[in-house]
């Protein structure tokens, strides 16, 4: 559909209208795979098919087959935590059909992503060179930043003179799993560092090294602001300390329990994070 078509526009609108006004939405989830590829045989032709039809399709189907990250009795997973507000807004954004990616092609999307950064890294107590990226979620995130790690770490090899080596980074055993696919991604392997009751310490780190013949192939260390299984947060000033001894690059995965520097009673949790 290329032209507006007001009466599929209503029945749209009244379903999202419907959703957005549950006070209290059911978690859902789960489906058998045989009755969910009944519902969906053929629903793909070359023709088209009334909208109608597709819709009811997802409201009685599928729809109830996908976890409600919103609901009130949802805890599982990290995916997001829309407020209502925020799912109004995605739909503006969808309907502006935006493409993001540049200045050139979308000034007024990058001017408000980069003032939301900043509010973020202000938050976090980073400098005003601070800069950045919104990206799908925290393993993105990780590989991102050990993508840098090591790029930065090859650039001054490179500069020094020096032959490129396979590096290592220094993870904590609480680190989650995305570290140890990013890991695999940029060809780095990990020194893993046992944790004190699942927090890694200033202390936890240098007994870690010490075991270590040579360490000059280490090149960054991850630190984690709210661990997935257990929301602890590192000794992240402890942990910079050492990366800052080293010159090795420090990240910290907050996309689980970064949102805590938002309370001001949790905030000295994360001393240490605006050496990252």
């Amino acid at each position: 559909m290329h032209k507006f078509d007001p009466a599929m526009t209503e029945l749209i609108t009244d379903y999202v209208k419907e959703r957005l006004a549950m006070a209290d939405t059911s978690v859902d989830g789960l489906g058998d795979r045989q009755q969910l590829e009944e519902v969906m045989a053929d629903l793909i032709g070359d023709g088209p098919r009334p909208a109608k039809e597709v819709l009811d399709i997802y409201v009685d189907h599928l729809a109830e087959t996908i976890l409600s990250s919103d609901s009130p009795r949802f805890f599982a997973f990290i995916p997001a935590a829309p407020t209502k507000a925020a799912l109004l807004f995605d739909m503006v954004v969808s309907a502006a059909s935006l493409q993001g990616c540049s200045w050139l092609e979308a000034a007024g999307a990058v001017i408000a992503e980069n003032q939301a950064l900043r509010v973020l890294a202000d938050v976090a107590g980073l400098p005003a060179s601070a800069g950045g990226v919104f990206v799908s979620g925290g393993s993105a995130g990780n590989l991102s930043a050990l993508v840098v790690a090591r790029d930065a770490a090859r650039h001054r090899r490179t500069e020094a003179g020096l032959p490129e080596i396979r590096m290592r980074v220094i993870v904590s055993d609480q680190a989650h799993s995305s570290i140890k696919s990013a890991l695999n991604i940029v060809s780095m392997d990990a020194i893993v560092v046992p944790t004190s009751d699942g927090r890694m310490t200033e202390e936890n780190v240098r007994a870690a090294i010490a075991k270590e013949r040579e360490y000059g192939d280490v090149v960054a260390i991850v630190a984690t602001a709210g661990t997935t299984n257990a929301g602890i947060i590192d000794d992240l000033a402890g942990v910079a300390k050492v990366a800052q001894e080293h010159d090795w690059w420090f990240h910290v995965d907050g996309a689980y329990g970064g949102a805590g520097m938002l309370s001001r009673s949790l905030r000295h949790r994360y001393d240490g994070v605006e050496l990252a």
